[in-house]
């Protein structure tokens, strides 16, 4: 008589991987969203550096493009200076109110939503690279910071959340640094791995450490 497994066996199986799954399966997406967020921040932050070193052989260096703060003119300016070393998939300008390249809702790392509507605020300007990642800057004249960018990582696609596919750089100093930095008004510590935060320093973290741990 051969030998085979009762249905109710085959059913208690069934149910035991189904509960394997269920607890593994989302975790193994969060960390290949994770994983794939920390990469695709790093090769834009790396893109954006580049496009400055080749703007400013051209153009000279940014401390001389005389960028006046919130100013649309100067957000232009930055825009005509680096696109021609940028490969832009749509340049959707100081006015994306058809939400081409960005959403016009961004929620902090606590939840809570951000009050700026960056798609039709035209102190800022937004273009969106062939890499996927949306791009908007303005220009700036504190912390040492001369321009003020945002990078997400996916566009217009989901989270749109700061810390987890939105970060904030700025460049100071001659180069693209992430912002959250342990001297910055927007450290880390206060702005990142406190899951009840804003989220705006998350990029110093990703940067330095190579993870996302805070979000567990």
């Amino acid at each position: 008589m051969k030998k085979a497994f009762t249905l109710a066996e085959v059913l208690i199986t069934l149910g035991i991987i189904g509960v394997v799954a269920a607890m593994t399966i989302p975790n193994l997406i969060q960390k290949n969203f994770e994983q794939h967020a920390i990469s695709k921040l790093k090769e834009t932050q790396s893109i954006l550096a580049q496009a400055f070193k080749l703007s400013q052989e051209e153009y000279g260096e940014v401390e001389g493009w005389e960028l006046v703060e919130w100013s649309s003119q100067s957000a232009e300016l930055i825009a005509n200076n680096l696109r021609p070393f940028l490969k832009i998939a749509i340049d959707c300008g100081l006015d994306d109110i058809n939400k081409k390249c960005i959403p016009n809702t961004y929620l902090q790392l606590s939840g809570g939503k951000y009050d700026i509507n960056y798609t039709n605020d035209k102190r800022y300007y937004k273009i969106s690279l062939l890499n996927g990642s949306s791009i908007w800057w303005r220009a700036a004249k504190e912390n040492d910071a001369l321009i003020y960018f945002w990078i997400d990582i996916n566009g217009k696609s989901q989270p749109n959340t700061f810390g987890k596919d939105l970060f904030m750089f700025l460049y100071t100093n001659g180069t693209v640094i992430p912002n959250g930095s342990p001297t910055s008004s927007h450290n880390a510590k206060q702005h990142c791995i406190n899951k009840k935060s804003t989220g705006w320093g998350c990029a110093y973290y990703v940067i330095t450490q190579g993870n996302m741990n805070y979000l567990h």
